[in-house]
């Protein structure tokens, strides 16, 4: 399997990220589970809600996102208590969200403070039960009215 790119847009709830690798069909790398490596909060492109497109090539055939969770907290440590496999009560936490949407993401339940700054990661998983790790953790702050 040869993993084409999986890019992570930035958008007025959260900021984005991005990934280019490729990886020859038949080497151990295209074995592998996707990989998100997140933007800085400047590389924002404005857009409402979080977005990312996944692609890979399979044979010709490209393959689709399945779920994707996502992690919000106002402390970077609880956050990294979180994708360290922890528990923190401070995190917003999407739980594992059966979507294939990948644009204009809103976070249903996550309620932001404007002008507080927030840290977030995100993983997902393709159709064919392969997940990724999780995101490098990003800074976002809250827009102010």
């Amino acid at each position: 399997m040869l993993l084409t790119g999986l890019v992570l847009s930035t958008g007025v709830v959260l900021a984005g990220s991005l990934l280019g690798y490729a990886a020859r069909s038949g080497s151990p790398a295209s074995r592998q589970a996707p990989t998100v490596v997140a933007q800085s909060d400047e590389a924002r492109t404005g857009s409402d809600g979080i977005g990312w497109a996944v692609r890979y090539r399979d044979r010709g055939h490209d393959r689709a996102q399945r779920t994707y969770r996502l992690v919000i907290s106002a402390d970077p440590v609880s956050l990294d208590t979180v994708l360290a496999g922890g528990v923190d009560p401070d995190v917003w936490d999407s739980g594992v969200v059966h979507s294939a949407q990948h644009a204009g993401v809103r976070p249903s339940g996550f309620r932001y403070e404007s002008g507080t700054t927030y840290y977030w990661s995100v993983r997902i998983r393709d159709d064919r039960d392969r997940d990724s790790g999780w995101s490098t953790r990003e800074r976002w702050t809250a827009p102010r009215p």
